[in-house]
């Protein structure tokens, strides 16, 4: 399986968006959704979500599956509030609560939480890191007033998100490799907790090593972020953008305006 924001090469109408309307879009999806945690606006979120994945191309497959691999969070969610919600005619005891009202809080909120991991994984999908990286120069142009350079940034922002899959990946391995040793993670919760601890070592070891290699490698290949670096592709807004940004757009405003 393709990790979550593992760029995925597709001809699409959501591929040949420029990046910078793609983060745009993302920003007011998300807007959408943490809006108003109400039913109405959740459905609209998961139609709009599911019809970009298939113009998108990638599968609505590879979305299910990063759902189900943050399975484990979604359930934690759903069960705070179903414990700790009060609500009318619902059983207490103590400081737990069951109620109807903890049920609908728990689907909501996992739903929600769902929607914003599933629009962050197809925006990785979608968006090359190159064209993420220039997006994000651009974006961050205002930097120069304050003589920080603004690829510096960009560079950053750009690692710390190609980072999050590729340690992802690294996680199952090392944990494949002790279940083939025998390191089966079991036992109450102390327990598991100090036998997580051979994964997370190895882990930071790894993340470590990569950064190293990859500091060494912008070195010796002399990165600078102060010479001007040539484009193979620039940045243009087209049409298609446009439309993209406006639908969006009046799609929050009638939300806003017209749900309640």
């Amino acid at each position: 399986m393709i990790p979550a924001g593992q760029y995925i090469e597709r001809k699409s109408i959501i591929h040949s968006l420029d990046p910078r309307t793609k983060i745009l879009l993302l920003i007011l999806f998300a807007g959408l959704v943490l809006f108003r945690a109400d039913w109405q606006n959740h459905i609209i979120a998961l139609i709009i979500l599911t019809l970009a994945t298939i113009l998108s191309r990638v599968g609505i497959g590879r979305a299910i599956k990063i759902l189900w691999l943050f399975r484990f969070f979604l359930m934690i969610t759903f069960l705070i509030h179903l414990l700790f919600t009060p609500g009318e005619g619902g059983y207490d005891w103590k400081f737990f609560h069951l109620s109807f009202a903890g049920v609908h809080n728990g689907f909501l909120y996992s739903l929600r939480i769902g929607l914003l991991m599933w629009s962050a994984a197809l925006f990785g999908w979608v968006t090359s890191p190159i064209s993420l990286a220039d997006a994000l120069e651009k974006i961050f142009s205002f930097l120069k007033i304050f003589k920080i350079p603004p690829r510096d940034v960009s560079m950053v922002v750009l690692l710390a998100m190609r980072f999050i899959p590729t340690m992802m990946d690294d996680a199952q391995k090392i944990r494949w490799a002790q279940f083939a040793r025998g390191g089966i993670i079991e036992g109450g919760i102390f327990r598991k907790t100090r036998q997580i601890v051979p994964l997370v070592v190895p882990l930071f070891i790894s993340a470590f090593r990569r950064a190293d290699k990859l500091a060494l490698a912008l070195e010796l290949r002399g990165y600078n972020p102060y010479t001007p670096r040539t484009k193979i592709k620039d940045l243009n807004m087209r049409g298609i953008d446009v439309v993209f940004i406006m639908f969006f757009t009046l799609l929050l405003f009638f939300v806003i305006k017209f749900t309640g």
